[in-house]
């Protein structure tokens, strides 16, 4: 038994999908374009629980029609992105990108990739925009969803006298408060996970149970279907990446779809259903299915050496479209529309094609990417060991659990301690160098270093403060200084960031902090290290200026361009993986203000990095065959070697004091 159609839900997918579209191309004006996930999990409750609803009133529901359906509707158009997008993988990207891409595979079939995802949303997983199934979350959010709820409904049919607006209530307040708690205490989590996100589809679900008071009067559809487009707009248009989200901000696109849902009938319905608008709407799978693959791969590749509109948004767009019509009508479609004369073999099928996308995933991931199809060079210029002092004893330690006893040593253990290196993950990448360096010359020294927290008394970030809980951190290794007979303290982190923000979208706040800016955050920066400066008195302290940042992975640079030179030369023409000093120094330019003011008043030294990075004016990326970064910030273990090597002068005096 079909639903009957409703043109303006097709009109609304667009809604949903170009936004989304349009904030992957990097369009500033569509600065919440994400928000279109939200409004394709309010119209997919709406519309399975409206068909499941329908046809077990009328006692001809089963779980294998049900899923049947399912499968014709997401499976054709989703494979064929799969074996297009692991062919191009596998000839574009290196051997950990691959590998990662390898694990994606899998989970995508396993209707997991939300969960993987999750897993790796940590600290140094800096390489999001470059994932080419990064945006298959979502489809692990509904998959999920539809694996519990029709077993739920049935369950419900068959034992709770058919009470779904209870059940479906129920649900909906439960993830919304856990979605509350979550944005807040576990972002990531909240973000990509069905529990916090199941309130959304629940809602769909609550207008499909008619729990909403219903009207067909012109006048009030119509103002309920502008404050729906109204609240939307708001969320495309006004949200940030640095908006708390799910959180209560998901209400805004949410209750503005639902609004929209509830006013068939209205102008602004009536709109969606034009054919124009419609026809997108009709594509927005394979849209949204499609576009995400092509921006990654051209993100992956941006810094080759192609006329630039073969590169632009707008011919990615265009090809977006492009693919996606093919994908809607040579292959959705037909087979949506196919009749299954045999269930079994049907199934079998679907399953065969799972196993296959399982072993090629699977093959790449356990073969760490088969860096057999890159020249050994290029594979060795991928492959970069993370810190050997990223471990949970080393690092991103709970406040409670830091003593003295328990920081890590670098260097000659043999040897009593002469300094402290303190500040965030540039720090513990540095530690590698310090602990090679310490090793040759007899010289021994702590770490103490936790993810996104430099050493800043009383200052936090403003986005995710509850996880990495910098304050209590801090607080807590300045007690531990202060309690150790060490003299020498050198802290070091990614000021650029810390100082103006240069990240987008970051910014650090202290108590002091009214409204977080980029004119801020020099001041928040100022004050928080003035106060460090001033706990830190009677030690000997070491500012050291940070390794300069680059704008792209070194590694898969390096990599790339090794690929590049041996298979076509001419693209490789002109490219250098490095940048001007003077770069570095412009960068860095209100940091050195602020604490050339400071370092007057209280006496502490300025450490240079650049030193050992930076020779005859060009800061390097490689050297003797080696990348000196893990990726575009962070120091790989042969680039704090180098960098240590050129301060060591200075930590062997520090050492005969």
């Amino acid at each position: 038994m079909s639903l009957k159609y409703r043109s303006d839900i097709d009109g609304l997918r667009t809604l949903a999908v170009m936004p989304v579209i349009f904030y992957h191309a990097g369009m500033t004006l569509f600065s919440g374009g994400y928000v279109g996930v939200d409004i394709f999990f309010v119209i997919s409750g709406y519309l399975i629980t409206s068909i499941i609803v329908k046809e077990l009133d009328a006692g001809n529901f089963t779980i294998s029609n049900f899923y049947v359906r399912r499968v014709k509707r997401i499976f054709p158009a989703l494979y064929f992105l799969l074996a297009f997008t692991f062919i191009l993988s596998f000839f574009s990207l290196m051997p950990s990108h691959f590998e990662s891409f390898g694990k994606s595979i899998v989970s995508t079939v396993l209707f997991s990739s939300n969960i993987l995802f999750w897993r790796e949303s940590g600290y140094f997983d800096t390489q999001a925009e470059t994932k080419p199934l990064l945006h298959t979350w979502s489809l692990g959010v509904e998959e999920q969803f539809y694996i519990f709820f029709p077993v739920m409904l049935m369950l419900i049919a068959r034992y709770g006298s058919k009470k779904y607006v209870r059940y479906a209530l129920a649900l909906f307040i439960a993830s919304f408060i856990l979605c509350i708690w979550g944005t807040k205490t576990h972002p990531e989590a909240a973000f990509y996970l069905i529990p916090f996100r199941t309130w959304e589809l629940m809602l769909g679900a609550l207008i499909a149970l008619k729990f909403f008071p219903r009207t067909e009067k012109p006048l009030y559809t119509n103002i309920m279907s502008i404050a729906g487009i109204a609240l939307l707009s708001i969320s495309i248009f006004t949200f940030e990446t640095d908006t708390p989200f799910p959180g209560y901000a998901a209400l805004l696109p949410c209750v503005g779809t639902a609004l929209i849902i509830m006013s068939q009938g209205s102008v602004i319905n009536n709109i969606l259903s034009l054919r124009p608008v419609v026809w997108v709407g009709l594509l927005s799978y394979s849209l949204y299915l499609w576009h995400w693959p092509l921006f990654a791969l051209r993100n992956y590749w941006e810094s080759i050496h192609i006329p630039e509109f073969w590169k632009s948004d707008a011919f990615l767009i265009f090809l977006t479209f492009a693919f996606a019509s093919f994908s809607y009508y040579i292959v959705e479609k037909p087979l949506r529309v196919k009749k299954i004369e045999n269930k079994k073999v049907f199934f079998r099928a679907t399953y065969a094609v799972m196993a296959l996308g399982c072993i090629l995933g699977g093959y790449v991931a356990l073969h760490k990417g088969l860096p057999d199809r890159i020249p050994p060079q290029a594979a060795a210029y991928a492959k970069t060991e993370k810190s050997a002092f990223e471990t949970p004893e080393c690092f991103s330690k709970d406040a409670s659990k830091l003593t003295l006893n328990g920081l890590c040593i670098m260097g000659d253990k043999t040897k009593a301690p002469s300094f402290i290196l303190w500040g965030d993950s540039h720090a513990l990448v540095l530690a590698d160098g310090f602990d090679a360096y310490g090793k040759e010359k007899g010289i021994s020294g702590i770490l103490a270093a936790k993810a996104a927290c430099a050493p800043l008394q009383g200052v936090t970030r403003t986005t995710k403060p509850a996880t990495f809980r910098c304050i209590e951190y801090n607080d807590r290794v300045l007690e531990l200084i202060q309690q150790s007979p060490v003299k020498n303290v050198l802290i070091n982190a990614r000021w650029q960031d810390a100082s103006v923000g240069s990240a987008p979208h970051f910014f650090i706040k202290d108590s002091e902090t009214v409204k977080s800016s980029p004119e801020e955050n020099p001041k928040v920066f100022e004050r928080g290290l003035e106060r460090t400066m001033q706990k830190l008195a009677g030690k000997n302290v070491y500012f050291v200026m940070d390794s300069p940042d680059f704008p792209y992975d070194i590694p898969r640079e390096l990599a790339k361009l090794t690929v590049l030179q041996k298979y076509l030369p001419s693209l490789a023409e002109d490219s250098n993986v490095g940048i001007k000093k003077d770069e570095y120094e412009e960068s860095n330019e209100k940091v050195r203000e602020i604490v050339a003011n400071l370092s007057e008043h209280y006496k502490f030294s300025i450490i240079e990095l650049a030193d050992g990075l930076c020779p005859e004016g060009e800061c390097i990326g490689e050297k003797d065959g080696k990348a000196l970064y893990m990726d575009d910030n962070h120091l790989s273990r042969a680039g704090s070697v180098e960098a240590v090597r050129g301060i060591g002068t200075l930590i062997s005096k520090m050492a005969s004091q």
